[in-house]
């Protein structure tokens, strides 16, 4: 059996090659994140966007992943893991070719909720489908294989758009070559990647689940009369539960599992991760580095780049430092970031809140650029309403903060180092260990089911942080809220620490099980 310290094992082994190709829809998830990102300002200058249409750019993406979800909620039991891969990615071909093409803000937004059907249904679907067909010793690493494909096509998104705008406009064509991407990608799903082998078991297709179960474990020698042995038993264990209701989510195993799903997922969202990743270039800008259409996307270019390296990490340590203990150390690193970033907004913002009657009022560039109607004359260091004056001296910076004083450079400074260790910390281990855990903790029959519960309950919660993101910064000041996101994080992981398995090496079956006793004996006690 090959490990993570085998490589040559690993590159010969067709299960890696299998997963390498479903976990490609993290990178479509990446490459999109990033490019709305980098392009969010030629955005919001194309359609004349005020701060609410702004924050619903994100938000319509989290918002669109809920029907998606709702939808493998109905069908996932009766449909192949494959096929709904297959599906989604017409879904992500619609949706990047109507944001490409654009010609208003309700296009762009209807685009938008449709690829955030599409990676609704992915990120739900490919860590389910990756764990049922991987080794006990390799699961975690691979269903972390998404998270890092994910945080590959940040740095990548990014880079796209810095080179495309050299050209052409890159905020169409950017979205273009995603959708080409797309359709490569569900080929390339067709011709090579089989069926998983429980999957199809499930449906009572066991001599292809045979077959399958010989394909992933080659180059190993296994034989049909080993093969069909695994199939029966897992055969043996899918008889019991071959009849799935919604209803029995909330058995007491189920249960236990299920509430742990949501509230980590709830966790993960309440540290402002998608609020930090949509409107990272806008902070940049706020602290005044971020200039020119090209030099202007290398913080994001840099951001991604440490996400993908600690992503990178966090497939080194999974398996063998155990699930909990990267959960506990990258949410600890996260939660030290955010502290530090609210200080580092101090210097750039304070604590101004954004309702002046006057422009004039702001004393700070980073808090009078937050009110869409004002802007920061540079020359004249302060703030006046949006216009361009015929003295070059007073020209209105209206997207940017130059920087002056030694606060405003320590300020930015501290601003990137912070977000980047926010979000690299998150790629650690965050990022990815909820989705590991929720795939790894429910029965076959059920295992869609709650991981769409699970990954509603994600989505609506990046949704409320969202489209809420903004409107906070100007009621509550943007230290305040990167301080809340701290605390929420630490509050609700704490909440639910003590009660979540180590899965690290244990079958699904045996993972299962000893959730279902546990819950049987803590019935009995009470």
């Amino acid at each position: 059996m090959p490990t993570i310290t085998n490589v040559a094992g690993l590159l010969r082994s067709h299960t890696t090659y299998y997963v390498l190709i479903i976990t490609l829809y993290g990178l479509l998830y990446g490459l999109d994140t990033a490019s709305a990102a980098a392009t969010l300002s030629l955005i919001k200058d194309r359609f004349k966007l005020n701060p609410l249409q702004l924050e619903y750019i994100g938000a319509s993406t989290s918002l669109g992943a809920i029907p998606g979800l709702l939808i493998v909620i109905a069908i996932g039991s009766r449909c192949s893991r494959k096929a709904i891969l297959l599906v989604d990615s017409i879904a992500y071909v619609v949706g990047f070719a109507l944001v490409g093409a654009a010609t208003n803000f309700t296009i762009y937004i209807a685009g938008r909720t449709i690829l955030g059907v599409a990676h609704g249904v992915s990120t739900m679907i490919v860590p389910v489908y990756v764990g049922e067909i991987s080794p006990k010793e390799l699961r975690g690493l691979f269903i972390t294989f998404n998270t890092a494909a994910l945080n590959l096509g940040l740095p990548i998104g990014f880079a796209l758009s810095m080179l495309l705008e050299l050209k052409v406009d890159s905020s169409r064509w950017v979205f273009i070559v995603n959708g080409a991407l797309s359709l490569a990608f569900a080929i390339l799903i067709v011709i090579f990647v089989p069926n998983s082998p429980r999957d199809l078991i499930f449906r009572g297709k066991l001599e292809k689940a045979q077959l399958v179960i010989q394909k992933l474990n080659y180059p190993n020698a296994f034989s049909q009369d080993d093969a069909a042995k695994e199939v029966h038993v897992l055969a043996k264990n899918f008889d019991e539960d071959s009849k799935p209701k919604f209803k029995d989510l909330f058995s007491a195993g189920n249960l236990r599992a299920l509430t742990i799903s949501c509230v980590l997922q709830i966790a993960k969202q309440s540290s402002g991760f998608s609020a930090l990743q949509y409107f990272s270039g806008y902070l940049f800008k706020l602290a005044g580095l971020s200039h020119g259409k090209i030099l202007g996307q290398l913080p994001n270019l840099l951001l991604g780049s440490v996400q993908f390296i600690m992503a990178f990490g966090s497939l080194m340590t999974i398996d063998r430092l155990g699930r909990r203990k990267l959960l506990l150390v990258s949410s600890l690193a996260m939660a030290v970031g955010l502290i530090a970033l609210g200080g580092s907004f101090v210097a750039i913002t304070g604590f101004e809140q954004i309702n002046k009657s006057q422009c004039e009022e702001y004393t700070r560039c980073g808090s009078c650029v937050l009110d869409s109607a004002c802007g920061w004359a540079a020359e004249m260091g302060k703030c006046m309403i949006m216009q361009y004056s015929s003295d070059a001296n007073t020209m209105v910076l209206s997207g940017s903060c130059h920087l002056h004083s030694t606060r405003d450079h320590v300020g930015s400074w501290l601003a990137v180092v912070s977000l980047i260790l926010s979000l690299g910390a998150f790629a650690l281990g965050l990022g990815s260990i909820p989705w590991v855990i929720q795939a790894e903790m429910f029965s076959q029959a059920l295992r869609s089911k709650a991981g769409s519960v699970a990954a509603i309950v994600n989505w609506l919660f990046s949704y409320i942080w969202t489209v809420s993101f903004l409107q906070l910064a100007y009621v509550i000041t943007l230290p305040v809220i990167f301080w809340l996101y701290a605390t929420l994080l630490v509050s609700i992981l704490f909440s639910v620490y003590w009660a979540i398995p180590e899965t690290t090496g244990r079958t699904l079956e045996d993972i299962v099980d000893g959730i279902s006793n546990e819950a049987d004996h803590s019935t009995l006690d009470s």
